[in-house]
């Protein structure tokens, strides 16, 4: 599994037009190398042959982008019909919508037509998901934005195309999957409530909280996110899952383990449908789940072995999350260091386990030290502060989360008991953006990291694995 990872990772390398030949320079090497020194080494074939494996995996998961294909024609203005077949982004500012073409207005008639653009439209008018409309504008190859790899962020979703500011006209409404419309429906029924039980920008953290929406969140807030290194806390991420898990276990600790373990379980589940079911937040819940189990159990060679087959089986699946996912890639790394950094980190940081601060600092360390290398390649700038702000603000988002749900739930019973319920959530929440302000404001709380590359990386993931793996057993 970890060859045929590491074949994915080689050919994200390699120069598309030149595949074949560079893939047959990486075989005839090894091969030239066994056959002159008569090297017996079947295991070392077996791994190899994974190896080519995933090279051609990561290959072949680009499309045929022939005329059939929206992307033939990057470049050119044209006319075709689509759904939207994702949910709807709506921003403060703008709208982003995902369509799956479906026919081509060619030579005064339609053909079909597959493949996926993203659109961007104004706020208003409104769409919605399902809806069926005719689009016309310049397609668009997606590019590099500065230092933002745009074209390989937009490749992990499969788009290869781009609109801006295009002409549309709603032909049909609501023709979309009847599972997820009514899941994106009652998700912005969950939104609507919340901005009338808080206001903002409490409303938009909390919504972040729970459903990972971000549209309402004002800027100044979202540079205090990102400064103090807590942008996480506002995206579904395993570290969201295992908040959720740790709530739902509290609650029900009186109960037997296995009994929390399937409570658990069907909460995470009902959660990763309401927030959308995507791949990004079923990877959230996947990675989240294993990470508690290693807390739960302590099992610590099952659940790698786990986390590297879920890996692999998502891999499969969409080779292109591994190497241009940094979200899979953060997840991955995360529950790694919860799993074999946290406990080395324990026994070094003698810290008192009181409000949780303990056990908060812990999880942030362990993430630090396994995430920051790749946080710090692709976005160049590191939180120096983040280990702090994450214990100001750590205890509090249980409080948040769990008495925002309760707001919500109170408030389809009697509107003024959600107000009721609303208020430590509101506390919470309030604490929260002063902590984040306030660290934010600290001098060097973050600095520019410019000079971390591939090499650093390699070394720095070679030295913790050292330290990590040194006097483990079956390592």
């Amino acid at each position: 599994m970890l060859c045929f990872l590491s074949g994915v990772i080689l050919a994200s390398n390699f120069d598309q037009k030149f595949f074949y030949l560079q893939i047959l320079f990486f075989i005839l090497c090894p091969l030239t190398f066994i056959i002159c020194f008569k090297l017996k080494t079947k295991i070392f074939l077996i791994f190899y042959i994974f190896l080519i494996l995933g090279s051609f995996c990561f290959k072949y998961s680009f499309p045929n982008f022939n005329e059939n294909h929206i992307s033939f024609y990057n470049g050119q203005k044209i006319t075709f019909q689509g759904r939207i077949c994702k949910e709807v982004d709506a921003r403060r500012d703008q709208t982003k919508l995902t369509i799956c073409a479906e026919n081509f207005f060619h030579n005064q008639k339609y053909k079909k037509l597959k493949g996926l653009v993203l659109i961007s439209i104004p706020r208003y008018p409104e769409y919605r998901y399902g809806d069926i409309l005719e689009i016309s504008g310049e397609l668009i190859k997606p590019e590099i934005i500065e230092d933002f790899a745009y074209d390989k962020y937009l490749a992990r979703y499969k788009i290869y195309s781009v609109i801006y500011s295009p002409q549309i006209k709603n032909l049909h409404k609501n023709k979309g999957d009847f599972f997820y419309k009514n899941i994106f429906e009652f998700k912005k029924y969950v939104e609507n409530r919340l901005n009338q039980l808080f206001p903002e920008p409490h409303a938009s953290f909390e919504a972040g909280l729970i459903t990972g929406s971000r549209k309402g969140i004002p800027d100044n807030l979202m540079q205090d996110f990102n400064t103090t290194g807590l942008t996480h806390i506002i995206a579904i991420s395993g570290y969201n899952i295992t908040l959720v898990i740790v709530l739902i276990s509290g609650l029900l600790s009186f109960l037997h383990r296995k009994t929390q373990i399937i409570c658990s379980s069907i909460t995470i589940i009902v959660f990763v449908i309401f927030v959308g079911a995507s791949a990004a937040v079923i990877r959230a819940g996947i990675m989240g789940v294993i990470g508690l189990l290693a807390i739960w159990f302590g099992r610590k060679s099952v659940i790698a072995i786990t986390l590297i087959f879920t890996a692999f089986l998502m891999t499969l699946l969409n080779p292109k999350i591994l190497v241009y996912d940094v979200g899979f890639q953060l997840s991955f790394l995360a529950t790694i260091g919860l799993i074999y950094a946290s406990p080395k980190l324990g026994k070094i940081l003698k810290l008192p386990n009181i409000l949780g601060i303990r056990e908060s600092f812990l999880m942030t360390m362990s993430a630090q030290v396994t995430a920051v290398p790749i946080i710090l390649l692709n976005f160049g700038r590191l939180s120096l502060i983040s280990p702090l702000a994450n214990i100001l603000v750590a205890p509090l988002i249980p409080i948040a989360m769990m008495f925002g749900a309760f707001a919500f739930l109170g408030s389809i019973l009697n509107f003024t008991l959600g107000k009721i319920l609303s208020l430590p959530a509101f506390l919470s929440l309030e604490l929260m953006m002063k902590f984040t302000h306030f660290c934010a404001q600290i001098p060097y709380a973050s600095i520019n990291v410019p000079w971390v590359n591939e090499i650093i990386l390699v070394i720095y993931y070679a030295g913790l694995c050292f330290w990590l793996f040194k006097g483990e057993k079956n390592n």
